[in-house]
């Protein structure tokens, strides 16, 4: 071929061709990737609820206490709950600061941000993407909805990668050599070694390390129908008001956005007393039930009163169960929550005029998301000396003169 010069001139031609054809090709492909793949970081902020937290970022090096929040967290930040601690995570878009999602962590978690960002161009078809390594622990993480792009909401562990589909909240444990999962609202995806598993609402899985297959389980049911209010508020729910002044306000009970989720908003302004609530009839017999726990989502925007009022009924927030025992009687239980807290140490924290069994309300951060989990309700109805035969009622409702809360989620989930 050396004594050839035309068949080299033809090597040369064919060749300078096919370079210039890759380049044509590779290089607008290569362009388009890189602006569909650019991204933008999330604004990410770690609130602390309750108990200690503690934040690892690589900028720093060594861990951090957290006190109140903590701003701006960069992939590959390390976090940690101990004790009876509680902490969320909030995710929002750069600019437009539209909520993407939260992730609240539980006691003794150890959780790390690996990616959280959205795509830099409007054409861009990538969704919003939150990445979480979750070592230990429990978390509860909720994807937003009605958002103007899809979001992508990935918790790895060591035995499994689960992927909450859509709009919807999933709760992930891991202990020592397992996985739980459990789908509280939308469906999510669970990736292992032994394949995948789709689950729906109110469906669970227990991944092992090394198990050769996923099954879905059924064995926690919430009774609460509608309980994340995204079918329409007389879908389950009847409403209610009253107020001492006919002159004044009743109040507002409506579904609205709030921070990205749909949630039933009580709001009211007045001066004299007054409340706003949603009810829904269960009627379930608890007698075979093994555990029965409720959880809530909510949001306190504005209270008027210290506490929960001189007799701890009036608080911007409060949950009322209605149950019979063996006798017929009734009974209820009731749970507030507020934010504005009383100087007063001798300002009550619980219902001072209502019937064993009695909680202490919650205080929650104002204007923030608090995630409510409660213990065994069927222990605790029992330490009023009357145990439950039937749940008969759940009431939501905020009392008061002047309150706006938001209740994004509630769920009585019953385990045989």
């Amino acid at each position: 071929m050396r004594n050839d010069p035309q068949r080299l001139a033809w090597v040369v031609i064919l060749a300078a061709f096919g370079t210039f054809c890759i380049t044509v090709i590779a290089v607008p492909l290569g362009v388009r990737w890189s602006l569909n793949n650019a991204g933008r970081s999330h604004n990410v902020t770690l609130t602390l609820a309750t108990g200690s937290a503690y934040a690892s970022r690589p900028s720093v090096g060594i861990p951090e206490a957290v006190f109140g929040s903590l701003e701006n967290l960069q992939p590959g930040t390390a976090l940690e709950t101990t004790g009876a601690s509680r902490a969320t995570l909030d995710f929002s878009a750069p600019f437009t600061n539209e909520a993407l999602g939260a992730v609240n962590l539980y006691s003794d978690t150890q959780l790390v941000l690996l990616r959280a960002n959205t795509p830099r161009f409007d054409f861009s078809p990538q969704p919003h993407l939150i990445d979480l390594s979750l070592r230990r622990g429990r978390l509860r993480a909720s994807a937003a909805a009605g958002t103007t792009r899809a979001i992508q909401l990935v918790v790895r562990t060591p035995q499994a990668n689960i992927t909450l589909d859509a709009a919807g909240v999933v709760s992930v444990e891991v202990t020592a050599g397992e996985t739980s999962v459990s789908v509280r609202g939308g469906s999510a995806t669970v990736t292992t070694l032994a394949g995948t598993l789709q689950l729906a609402a109110d469906e669970r899985t227990i991944v092992r390390t090394g198990a050769a297959e996923l099954v879905v389980l059924r064995g926690q049911r919430n009774l609460v129908r509608n309980g994340n209010f995204t079918d329409n508020i007389t879908t389950g729910w009847t409403t209610f008001r009253n107020r001492a002044d006919a002159a004044e306000a009743a109040g507002d009970v409506q579904v609205s956005a709030q921070q990205g989720r749909t949630a039933v908003m009580l709001a009211r302004r007045g001066i004299n007393w007054a409340e706003a609530g949603i009810k829904q009839d269960l009627k379930y017999d608890v007698r075979d039930l093994r555990n029965l726990s409720l959880h809530l989502d909510l949001w306190l925007s504005f209270q008027d009163l210290r506490n929960c009022g001189t007799l701890g009924t009036e608080c911007p927030l409060m949950l009322r169960i209605e149950y019979s025992d063996a006798d017929g009687r009734a009974m209820e239980w009731l749970q507030g929550f507020y934010y504005l807290a009383s100087t007063d140490a001798g300002t009550s924290k619980r219902c001072v005029v209502c019937s064993p069994p009695t909680s202490e309300h919650q205080l929650a951060g104002r204007a923030e998301w608090y995630g409510y989990d409660s213990p065994n309700l069927l222990e605790l109805f029992r330490t009023g000396g009357r145990p439950p035969v039937s749940i008969n009622t759940i009431s939501l409702y905020a009392s008061g003169h002047s309150f706006e809360s938001y209740v994004a989620a509630v769920e009585l989930l019953a385990e045989d």
